[in-house]
């Protein structure tokens, strides 16, 4: 069986609100742990969700590093500096057994786990607890993939940016092939056999790659306005604790950073799970600013 995973495979799979909910998960940098009883099939899925964030930096646990003191400093240097890419820590399963020992926190982790390799899914899940409460559980089993999310409740994650991001994929992948077909088919004066013409027309391989370029620009997009979030949020903040009464309303915040692909709240959150930072009270909220935000929008 070919257990290799890619982007479409995986939304194939798992649907439009499972994958929704894995992209999320993988962009607030929650631990995913990923359990099976092909050692195969795991770390192939683990390989397969690391470039969903395709912003961050891969570290490979018994590779990249092995200590404890190590790791501290990989993370020690991601909080000292705003400037250097955020890390996402992988953990194939050969590799795992060693976390319970050395590791302490888990954030921005993907670990797989083979079942058939001395530890149970409960003692994992036991173990994963004992570290860190929140982490999303996926369980992967001859083709089929199936998430449990822990510590959090799935209903009160917006993840309306994630499914607008699949959508937008297919659509434009849709558009960009079919202009392909519509140039071949100009430039077609004699008419060849059905099967020629249905070879010609197959963009299978193009498809995906495609999809995927689209998908990952997308990310970045978000990424990016994050960044510049952070930019101008960072020195409000600065200048609130020097003593000035400094907010922004969401719409200012977005029309600044020139993206509302999402709401303020959602790039409030992007923050918290990049950066450790929380810049909630630099943003009004309340009746009063939604409707000074509307007859700002009166006068454009």
């Amino acid at each position: 069986m070919d257990t290799t995973y890619s982007l479409k495979k995986l939304i194939d799979i798992l649907g439009k609100n499972d994958f929704s909910l894995l992209l999320r998960i993988s962009l607030d940098r929650i631990p995913i742990i990923v359990l099976g009883d092909d050692m195969n099939e795991v770390d192939s899925l683990v390989n397969a969700i690391i470039p969903l964030a395709p912003h961050h930096h891969e570290y490979v646990f018994w590779s990249d590093f092995i200590s404890e003191a190590e790791y501290e400093q990989l993370c020690q240097e991601e909080d000292d500096d705003f400037n250097i890419p955020r890390i996402v820590f992988c953990s194939p399963t050969n590799a795992s057994k060693h976390i319970f020992d050395r590791i302490k926190k888990l954030k921005g982790w993907v670990i797989g786990f083979d079942i058939h390799n001395g530890l149970s899914k409960e003692s994992i899940i036991y173990s994963i607890s004992e570290i860190q409460k929140e982490f999303l559980l996926i369980f992967a089993k001859l083709g089929e993939i199936k998430l449990k999310l822990y510590g959090l409740n799935s209903g009160e994650l917006d993840l309306s940016f994630e499914k607008k991001l699949i959508d937008k994929a297919i659509e434009k992948t849709e558009i960009a092939l079919e202009k392909m077909k519509r140039v071949l088919k100009k430039k077609i004066k004699v008419s060849p056999s059905n099967d020629v013409m249905a070879s010609i027309m197959r963009f299978d391989t193009e498809e995906e790659k495609i999809r995927t370029n689209i998908f990952f620009q997308e990310i970045q997009s978000f990424i990016q306005a994050g960044m510049r979030s952070l930019a101008i949020l960072s020195r409000i903040d600065l200048l609130r604790e020097l003593g000035f009464n400094i907010e922004l309303s969401g719409k200012t915040l977005l029309q600044t950073i020139d993206y509302e692909e999402v709401d303020a709240d959602r790039m409030l959150q992007l923050l918290k799970a990049e950066y450790g930072v929380d810049f909630s009270l630099c943003i009004k909220h309340g009746k009063i600013v939604q409707v000074g935000d509307r007859i700002d929008g009166f006068w454009g």
